[in-house]
């Protein structure tokens, strides 16, 4: 569903653009009011029907003075007298969408600037909706790959802790996203560019700090004609935090951008509205994305901070990169397999009691320690240990045995697992599923 709606949206996209830009039109800020309208009909023709949603244009968040292009707002907001322009609160503002015809070097540094600000609003938000910590929770565990229970027992490492913070007003904030409809045509000079912008604004003197170039400052999503720069936030799309503590935040794809402004919009309505996974179709397809911008906490004397490091692709790599990948569940060895399906039985596994039996096994198996075993097991990303106990990370885990012998196991909250298994089943029917 989610791909053969992206793909109609693509089309119409640049049937628009194509009208608005021969459109005789000299005056700058009508011209920038007929881009406004564009994205206006893009959020009508994504957003379900029976919501208490509404599309706005050129109007506010109560207590900040910035003018966003089109908001995607739930319920009633204070309308501005004589004016068709609204204030809503920040709890009520779903997605902001900064629309720029154009969108070049000059062009960056403006559509960054409106949103980054924001996160001064939603800081202090004390009531908070269930679905937001669902949202959290999930980024977190994705990206530390330990649960947010960790940090009140103490198991958090300081990069872990700035991740949780960071990710927690993540989920707070809007969707942000910058459009804009003209603009690069090499996802390596879009790359470049960006990175540009992020060199000039690097703090070289701690007298004199450049502040609001964290993570969560950044837009989720710059659009800039058919490339994208997206952020890997785990709101949908996944990066973990690597060895070297190194968190790989940012990525850019030259696949079709309408794809995914509707997994970031659904997936945040998903998580508020419930709404089933069949929306997003098999949930199978990987679509290319390449690693771009990475973060990690730095000290330096009394001075804490994030550092960036530009992940560099060729152009020709760049352009390589064009096929979509099909998921694939995660295959364990005999020992990963049997905790796994343990665990999908019982809700933890309690390390103290079972620690010889675990320490006989993985050695016979041919693993140097049970310490190198666990970091394995912790790296398919399935499970957690936390507390001296064993537990998933997964919501929905399943486990299956291929006709080839292979043990395999993955998320299955989406259906994508099962999903997999039955395109499985289709050519053979000597597999098993636990």
């Amino acid at each position: 569903m989610i791909h053969s709606i992206a793909d109609l949206l693509k089309e119409f996209v640049a049937a628009e653009v194509e009208i608005l830009n021969s459109y005789d039109m000299k005056h700058p800020t009508t011209i920038g009011t007929m881009f406004e309208g564009l994205t206006q009909e893009i959020f009508e023709k994504t957003i379900f029907k029976g919501l208490d949603l509404k599309i706005i244009k050129n109007s506010f968040i109560v207590g900040c003075d910035t003018e966003f292009d089109v908001m995607l707002v739930e319920g009633s907001g204070e309308k501005i007298p004589k004016t068709d322009r609204y204030k809503y609160t920040p709890e009520k503002v779903i997605a902001i969408v900064q629309s720029k015809k154009n969108l070049y070097t000059k062009d960056l540094k403006g559509s960054n600037e409106n949103l980054k600000f924001l996160v001064d609003y939603y800081e202090n938000i004390k009531v908070v909706e269930p679905y937001i910590e669902r949202l959290f929770r999930d980024s977190f565990r994705t990206t530390c790959r330990k649960d947010i229970t960790a940090k009140n027992l103490g198991e958090l490492t300081l990069e872990e802790e700035y991740i949780y913070h960071t990710l927690r007003i993540e989920a707070l904030l809007p969707v942000r996203i910058v459009w804009g409809y003209n603009g690069f045509k090499s996802e390596f000079n879009f790359r470049e560019s960006f990175v540009d912008y992020i060199n000039e604004n690097l703090t070289t003197d701690f007298n004199n700090k450049i502040g609001y170039f964290g993570p969560h400052n950044f837009p989720n999503m710059i659009i800039c004609n058919n490339l994208s720069i997206i952020k890997a936030n785990g709101m949908p799309v996944i990066s973990p935090m690597l060895k070297d503590k190194y968190w790989p935040f940012l990525i850019t794809s030259s696949y079709n951008p309408t794809y995914f402004f509707l997994e970031l919009i659904w997936t945040r309505l998903s998580y508020k509205y419930e709404l089933p996974m069949e929306i997003f179709g098999e949930d199978l397809d990987m679509e290319p994305a390449n690693r771009f911008l990475d973060c990690r906490l730095k000290k330096i004397d009394q001075h804490i901070g994030w550092e960036f490091n530009y992940f560099e692709i060729s152009n020709t790599t760049l352009k390589s990169n064009t096929e979509i990948n099909k998921w694939q569940p995660i295959e364990l060895d005999i020992i990963q397999f049997e905790i796994i399906t343990q665990l999908c039985v019982k809700s933890e596994i309690d390390i103290e009691t079972c620690k010889k039996d675990i320490e006989e096994n993985v050695l016979k198996e041919g693993y140097e320690s049970v310490e190198v075993f666990f970091d394995k097991l912790i790296d398919t990303g399935l499970i957690v240990i936390e507390n001296k106990k064993i537990k998933l990370l997964t919501q929905e885990c399943q486990c299956a045995i291929t006709s080839d012998g292979r043990l395999v196991a993955g998320e299955n909250n989406s259906g994508r697992f099962s999903n997999w298994f039955n395109n499985q089943l289709q050519n053979t029917n000597t597999s098993t599923l636990s």
